[in-house]
């Protein structure tokens, strides 16, 4: 099997994960000085409603799952191939000890926006909760990673998926 001639895709650069920047499609999760209490007799700090996890519309409970990747799954530079949504909650992921992953994202309401795709780098100690209804990429891992992920569970799938129309590819 060939691998598809990407020269004339359009390279995204993936960026560095602010709360600023990444405001649009949901919250940075990140353990902050100052916002913390000290717990267990002083041997610990405690970081509390880092995110809004938006899960119970038409009856959904929290899930919490591992997503793990083996190193060379995904190979950079990141080809897209589709975007996803779940307008029904929200989801957030948080890479694993020294695990890193793409959030890959774009606004739009019936597909995403491609001419506005935007890519983030979510380091070791960084988490995302992403809005209902925001296209993202499947889950792309930097290496092998397992990703502590929070989701709505129902009896029926919340999930929309629309095909990348252009060629597009993300650059570290």
């Amino acid at each position: 099997m060939s691998l598809p001639d990407l020269s004339e895709a359009r390279t995204i650069a993936a960026q560095a994960l602010t709360p600023a920047a990444f405001a649009g499609f949901g919250d940075v999760i990140v353990a902050e000085a100052g916002g913390s209490t000290p717990i267990n007799q002083g041997t610990a700090q405690r970081f509390d409603d880092l995110t809004a996890l938006d899960v119970s519309e038409q009856g959904g409970t929290a899930c919490v799952a591992i997503f793990r990747t083996q190193d060379g799954a995904h190979v950079a530079p990141y080809r897209l191939t589709v975007f996803e949504r779940h307008v029904l909650g929200s989801q957030t992921f948080v890479p694993l000890a020294q695990g890193r992953c793409l959030a890959v994202l774009a606004h739009g309401d019936d597909a995403p926006d491609e001419s506005a795709i935007a890519a983030f780098i979510v380091e070791p100690g960084q988490g995302i909760t992403l809005k209902r209804g925001v296209w993202h990429h499947p889950l792309i891992t930097i290496g092998g990673a397992d990703v502590l992920v929070i989701e709505r569970r129902a009896a029926h799938a919340d999930c929309e998926i629309r095909r990348v129309e252009g060629q597009f590819v993300v650059a570290l």
